[in-house]
């Protein structure tokens, strides 16, 4: 793998400073065409018990990526500020580290890719061919 393409799912977590929150593990789906990423991200509410959904866009150069997570507007009331996420990806191409940043707080987060956009691809193929069942 390779910093070329970031297409896929990727599984994470980010850190509050100071331990100030709790760690806060997230599920993304990540497309990148030509550098411009753009997916969603999937987290549990820490504190209200929800699922929140959030979309991103961003842009990859390089090692560098850099986006923006913007919660869906049924959640906006609780989350209306954008986050803003920096970081560079790793020489295997299947780990991102970096920091993020709202209003007066920032912290880390790391993902991983689980699978590219081929294999998720693939498996969602794989989940719609119906299987026969031999008498």
């Amino acid at each position: 793998m390779s910093a070329e393409d970031l297409s896929g799912q990727w599984s994470g977590e980010y850190a509050y400073p100071q331990g100030f929150g709790p760690v806060t593990p997230f599920l993304a789906i990540i497309e990148d065409k030509g550098g411009y990423i753009s997916g969603t991200i999937v987290e549990p509410d820490m504190i209200g018990g929800e699922t929140l959904e959030a979309l991103i866009v961003g842009t990859r150069g390089g090692t560098g990526v850099d986006f923006t997570k913007v919660y869906a507007p049924s959640f906006s009331a609780r989350y209306s500020n954008p986050v803003d996420y920096v970081g560079s990806v790793q020489d295997d191409g299947m780990t991102i580290r970096g920091m993020w940043s709202l209003l007066d707080l920032d912290g880390r987060f790391e993902m991983r890719r689980e699978f590219t956009r081929e294999e998720l691809l693939e498996r969602e193929a794989e989940a719609k061919v119906p299987t026969t069942i031999s008498p």
